[in-house]
């Protein structure tokens, strides 16, 4: 059972359902009336949608990518937003994403939102390989979308999240290897901003798998067993600390149902010690997923300290 060829789809589509059940937090917030657009006051407009980033794969609906920007002269920075849904679940067109890629966008930065595939279609590693080619694409294209390559950024939130901080800390691991693409590629980024982020997957199973155990393992790894617990070495962004990361934000809630805060508070208090610039963005009182509540002052309040971070860096 701990070969990839043994996998059973329909185990991974039971497991898949018990699994979006226990996360319903990160994709199932009530989302209020009225457009986005009404909140934040976001200006910038999609200009692109749907654009393939895997070459060799240009059929796959779920590799594609959508385009935010300003009119504006030159090159802007660039930032790719990665979508959460506890990773069998998603879309570029939550709200809550656009109304972040809008505003991001706004204030100067072109903004690529990508698709991914998802569990149990694909293991977590393809899905960070997947993010990753994203990034590489977004570096060879970026400059026809009035975007700099020498200045980009990732941002995502939960299971995004913990793609994000993939792409940011571990685009250097030979063990990944970026969907479509062959030999030695640069999927690095200089900052990244992670929304209510999974830092230590095998402990965020555990917590919230409510007895699953090796299902979820399977589900989400391919594995069980040992083989499980070394593909978590290089899955879990937690064993990708080191004094190398990349300038980092955490934005969490710290009333996050999914135990997630003190993750995100451990792995800022760890970068700092290492020397990495990082920093928190604690949301008084709001659950995982608070930026569905995107009319909320800790929402609106978290992207103002965003795009501060990431100015820092990318401008």
């Amino acid at each position: 059972m701990t070969r990839g060829k043994n996998f059973r789809p329909a185990r991974a589509m039971i497991a898949a359902v018990a699994m979006a059940l226990i996360f319903t937090a990160c994709a199932a917030q009530k989302k209020p009336e009225g457009p986005s657009q009404n909140y934040g006051n976001p200006k910038a407009e999609l200009i692109v949608r749907d654009v393939p980033y895997v070459p060799s794969m240009p059929h796959d609906k779920k590799l594609r990518l959508d385009v935010y920007s300003n009119p504006h002269e030159g090159l802007q920075p660039v930032m790719v937003m990665i979508h959460g849904g506890a990773w069998v679940k998603g879309t570029k067109l939550y709200e809550n994403k656009v109304w972040i890629c809008k505003i991001v966008a706004n204030n100067g930065y072109v903004v690529f939102s990508i698709d991914y595939r998802l569990v149990p279609e694909v293991s977590l590693k393809q899905q960070a390989e997947d993010a990753m080619a994203a990034v590489i694409w977004v570096k060879s294209h970026a400059r026809e979308y009035g975007g700099d390559p020498e200045r980009v950024g990732v941002m995502g939130g939960s299971a995004g999240g913990h793609l994000a901080l993939l792409v940011a800390w571990a685009s250097n691991d030979p063990y990944f290897h970026p969907t479509g693409y062959q030999g030695p590629l640069n999927s690095s980024v200089k900052v990244a901003a992670v929304y209510y982020p999974v830092v230590d997957v095998d402990e965020t199973l555990r917590v919230n798998g409510k007895g699953l155990g090796p299902l979820a393992h399977l589900l989400f790894y391919r594995r069980v067993g040992q083989p499980y617990h070394e593909m978590d070495q290089h899955l879990s962004p937690i064993h990708h600390l080191n004094k190398d990361c990349v300038p980092t934000m955490f934005l969490t809630g710290d009333a996050d149902e999914l135990g997630l805060y003190p993750q995100s508070v451990a792995a800022v208090d760890k970068l700092k010690s290492l020397g990495v610039d990082a920093e928190l963005y604690t949301a008084h009182g709001m659950k995982h997923g608070f930026t569905w509540n995107w009319w909320d002052p800790e929402a609106i309040g978290s992207t103002v300290a965003l795009v501060k971070f990431v100015d820092k860096y990318l401008k």
